[in-house]
C-alpha cells in the first residue's frame, strides 16, 4: 500500500444501435461455462432506447456549467434512491445548434445524480464556477497529474470512488499513463469530497474498474497490462472495511500480499463490468485495445472466471470499420461497465463509450462522447440450480 496526500472538488451522460439475437455456441452452455446448466443465457442485446433518451434530452438542454458529455460512466446507488453516476473527462454546455458546444477543456472526474431506477438525471454537481469549474479531485489542466473516476460504492456510510492518477506522456491522442491509484470518500447525501487516501498500486494493477458486494465482502476488481493483453485481477474487503486492509486472489485461494495477484481472465478491456444475475456472475468486456466487439463470460463465483466460454453478444456500431489510431477524426468505442440496479433480474444494462480522435468532433457534436446504453436480456431461469 502506498502512502500520500492530495486534494478535493464534482458532475454528469447517454445513445443507440440494433438488436442483435444471441444463439448457444456449439459444445457449450451459450454465454458460460462448457457444461454449466445454470449459466445465465444471453437472447438478446438492443439499445436500452428510453435510457438513452432520458440523457440525451438531459445533455441537449446543458447550460453553462451543465453536463453535456463525457466518458467513464460508472454508476453506484445511493442509499436515499438516487444514483451518482461518475464521468471522466466532461465536457459542459451550453449546447447548441446540432449538439454543437464552445471549444473548452474538459473537466477530469465529475458527477451526476439521478432519480434511482428511472436514472431520470437531476442536477450536475460541480467544484468551482460555471465560469471556472474544476474537478472533484485534483487540479484543472494537464501540467500536473490529473485522476479520472474509477467505479464506486456506498460503504460505511460514505460513497468510496476510485481515482487513477494519470499524467501526460507522448503526443497525440493517446499521449497519457496511469501511474497510481488513490481512494476519495465523499460525504452522503451532499456527495462533499472528505478526503484522498493512497490505495494499493505497486504491481502494476489499477484496481477500482469495478467494484460488486457479495454477502461480507466487496469485490475490487483491477486491470494489469501485460504484453499483449489486458488481464482481469480480484482482491476483496470486509464490508464495511473498503479503506483498510484486502486480500488478493491467487487462483486457489486468497493472500494479504497485492504481489500473490493473479489473472481471473485474460484479453480484458481497460475497463469492464462483473454483475449477479440468476444466481450467477457475468463478466462483461471488449477486448484490450479499443475492440468494437463486446463479450460475455459467466461464472459460479465472482473470480471464477478463468476458463470460461467467450460469448460475444454485440458489436458496437460506432466503433466500425476497425479503430485507425492515426486516422484524424475516427471514432471508437471503449469502456464497458454494467449497472445491475437498473435491472430486473433477467436484463442487465450495460454501456460503452464513444469518443474521436479529433476533439473538433466533440466539439460539432457532443454525442460524440456520451455514452450508450444496451440492455442485455437473459432467458428466464426455471431451472433448479445450486
Amino acid at each position: 500500500m502506498r502512502r500520500r496526500r492530495v486534494y478535493g472538488g464534482l458532475v454528469a451522460l447517454l445513445v443507440g444501435s440494433t438488436t442483435v439475437a444471441i444463439g448457444p455456441a456449439a459444445g457449450a452452455s451459450a454465454s458460460g461455462a462448457p457444461g454449466d446448466a445454470c449459466a445465465p443465457v444471453v437472447t438478446a442485446a438492443r439499445p436500452a432506447v428510453g435510457l438513452q433518451q432520458k440523457w440525451a434530452h438531459f445533455g441537449d438542454g446543458a447550460g453553462a456549467g451543465e453536463w453535456a458529455g463525457g466518458d467513464g460512466t460508472y454508476s453506484a446507488p445511493l442509499p436515499d434512491g438516487r444514483t451518482a453516476w461518475l464521468f471522466n473527462d466532461t465536457f459542459l454546455g451550453p449546447v447548441g445548434p446540432g449538439r454543437s458546444i464552445t471549444p473548452h477543456a474538459p473537466v477530469h472526474n465529475t458527477i451526476v445524480t439521478a432519480h434511482g431506477r428511472s436514472d431520470r438525471p437531476t442536477e450536475t454537481l460541480l467544484r468551482g464556477t460555471p465560469e471556472n469549474p474544476l474537478p472533484i479531485v485534483g487540479p484543472a489542466g494537464t501540467d500536473d497529474p490529473w485522476y479520472w473516476n474509477g467505479d464506486g460504492i456506498v460503504d460505511d456510510g460514505k460513497l468510496y470512488v476510485f481515482e487513477f492518477q494519470q499524467q501526460a506522456a507522448g503526443e497525440g491522442h493517446f499521449g497519457f499513463e496511469w501511474i497510481g491509484t488513490d481512494l476519495a470518500s465523499l460525504s452522503l447525501p451532499d456527495l462533499r469530497l472528505q478526503q484522498v487516501a493512497p490505495t494499493y498500486d505497486a504491481h502494476g494493477i489499477q484496481w477500482g474498474v469495478e467494484l460488486l458486494r457479495v454477502g461480507e465482502y466487496i469485490y475490487i476488481y483491477g486491470v494489469g497490462s501485460q504484453w499483449p493483453g489486458k488481464q482481469a485481477h480480484v482482491a476483496r474487503a470486509l464490508a464495511g472495511h473498503l479503506d483498510e486492509a484486502w486480500e488478493f486472489y491467487t487462483g486457489s485461494g486468497w493472500s494479504p500480499n497485492e504481489g500473490d495477484s493473479v489473472s481471473i481472465l485474460d484479453e480484458v478491456g481497460s475497463s469492464y463490468g462483473v454483475a449477479e444475475v440468476q444466481g450467477r456472475y457475468v463478466f462483461v468486456t471488449t477486448d484490450s485495445y479499443l475492440g468494437s466487439k463486446i463479450y460475455v463470460h459467466t461464472a459460479s463465483t465472482p473470480f471464477g472466471f478463468a476458463g470460461t466460454e467467450r460469448v460475444q453478444v454485440y458489436d458496437t456500431p460506432e466503433g466500425q470499420p476497425e479503430f485507425d489510431a492515426d486516422a484524424d477524426g475516427d471514432i471508437y468505442t471503449y469502456n464497458v461497465a454494467v449497472h445491475p440496479t437498473l435491472g430486473d433480474g433477467n436484463n442487465l444494462v450495460v454501456s460503452y463509450n464513444v469518443n474521436s480522435t479529433s476533439i473538433a468532433d466533440l466539439y460539432g457534436d457532443i454525442s460524440n462522447n456520451r455514452a450508450r446504453y444496451l440492455d442485455l436480456r437473459f432467458a428466464s431461469a426455471h431451472r433448479p440450480c445450486g
